[in-house]
């Protein structure tokens, strides 16, 4: 009887441009120093800013400097080495209106106790707006209350429509300012920036990045807090840098995975340490930062292995091994249903022997894999059938392959203060968990087509 060979999907994969590019030693500016005298340095400079948040706590009335203060340091990146001052500072804050008729202050508190998950209503700045949403004509605001606005007004609830008008309000004046010849290049490059996407939206490393060299250029810029942003930008860089070549030149490598399942799996360890980074780059995440990269790897190879290699029958298959995680189960469809298998199960459970993991949190992550197996294989029958389901159907999918939601699952095990119930909860799909995976595979979707 002869023996046909299965017929697979025809894949053609560019290997990654950055994975060999991480792999050089370059040297960093500031690499000329010691990392013992920059962090001798930022000590000092830490020191100096906490007592100005301090301060600020104190006196009332240095609370707009506090405001100014506590929302630099958030854009530079170096927020996280004020965490228990900032609290201290924003209960105050909440506490204590700032002025009812300055609109830049209104909106700074707005902006700043919105974004640490404060209920403050949008009524306090309703005040400054006439019916329209737009600035009662009373007012002659310069461009940090505008940009304040435009920063405040993007963190709107559902029925804020006040809010909704004032992004259109905004975004209209600061343009017109932006493309007219009366803003100083530095205000300008700020109002471009914000611009091109409200603070709250942006990746936190890149706007660190960006934002140093808007606020070297700012002529109300503080040395001390500029300089410890400076500093403490070169000391994560070449910690993250550290991360990524261990997680591609040794853990993956010993993967070695383009041996073990085929040329049609996606070589990503660089981009999948990427998503990480943008989910939380602070030095006390280093553990949850690599166990996040090192799932997101193997999840691209589940994903391949669907989309890209399996045929009808062998992921059906595969589907009941991982429904049972049945490990010999998937052997006896092939080598490399086996070894992905085995991989997922090994790094799940060093998660726990080595990392600290929670057992009910690997729990559920199997679970939602499950889950995910199962959409992908309708996937596969929707393919092989020339099936376009209906946009119901099709957002029941969404919710549960996104992209994204199984790094939410991922990131609420691996934070190592997290409670069993809170494992639970993520399991269940609650809805702000559902809405958001689909919106990111919608927009994953509209990118890749």
């Amino acid at each position: 009887m002869e023996h046909r060979t299965p017929d697979r999907p025809s894949v053609v994969l560019e290997d990654s441009k950055w994975t060999e590019y991480f792999n050089q030693h370059q040297p960093f500016p500031c690499s000329y120093q010691s990392k013992g005298r920059i962090e001798d340095r930022m000590d000092e400079l830490v020191w100096k800013v906490r007592r100005r948040i301090q301060q600020c706590v104190s006196k009332k009335e240095n609370l707009f400097e506090g405001m100014k203060t506590v929302d630099v340091l958030e854009r530079l990146g170096v927020g996280y080495h004020f965490e228990e001052e900032i609290a201290i500072y924003l209960d105050v804050l909440n506490r204590n209106p700032v002025a009812v008729d300055d609109l830049y202050a209104a909106s700074l508190q707005f902006q700043l106790l919105r974004q640490h998950h404060y209920d403050v209503p949008c009524e306090i700045l309703e005040g400054f707006m006439d019916e329209n949403g737009n600035l009662k004509d009373t007012l002659k605001p310069n461009v940090d209350a505008l940009l304040s606005l435009y920063e405040a007004a993007h963190l709107s609830k559902c029925h804020e429509n006040i809010l909704k008008r004032a992004i259109v309000f905004t975004t209209n004046r600061l343009s017109s300012l932006a493309n007219g010849d009366h803003l100083p290049q530095p205000v300008r490059d700020k109002v471009l920036h914000a611009l091109a996407s409200p603070t709250h939206r942006r990746i936190k490393r890149l706007e660190a990045k960006n934002y140093i060299s808007i606020y070297d250029n700012d002529k109300e810029s503080n040395q001390d807090i500029l300089e410890l942003a400076k500093l403490d930008f070169h000391i994560l860089l070449q910690m993250h840098r550290d991360e990524v070549m261990s997680l591609s030149t040794q853990w993956y490598k010993d993967l070695n995975p383009r041996c073990m399942l085929g040329r049609y799996i996606r070589e990503r360890p660089v981009e999948s340490y990427y998503w990480a980074l943008c989910v939380c780059y602070e030095p006390h995440y280093a553990k949850p930062r690599m166990m996040y990269a090192k799932i997101f790897v193997l999840l691209s190879f589940f994903d391949d292995t669907f989309d890209s290699y399996g045929t009808l029958e062998e992921v059906r298959q595969f589907n009941q091994a991982v429904q049972s995680w049945d490990e010999e189960a998937a052997r006896q469809i092939g080598n490399c249903y086996a070894y992905l298998m085995s991989i997922i199960s090994k790094t799940l459970e060093e998660f726990i022997t080595e990392d600290g993991a929670s057992q009910v949190g690997i729990n559920c992550f199997k679970e939602t894999m499950k889950d995910v197996s199962k959409c992908m294989l309708q996937e596969v029958v929707w393919r092989q059938e020339v099936h376009i389901p209906t946009v119901d159907d099709y957002f029941k999918q969404a919710a549960v392959i996104s992209v994204m939601y199984l790094p939410v699952a991922v990131i609420l095990f691996i934070r190592m203060n997290t409670s069993d119930e809170h494992f639970t909860w993520a399991n269940s799909l609650p809805k702000i968990i559902e809405v958001t995976a689909t919106m990111c595979r919608l927009m994953d979707d509209i990118a890749g087509h």
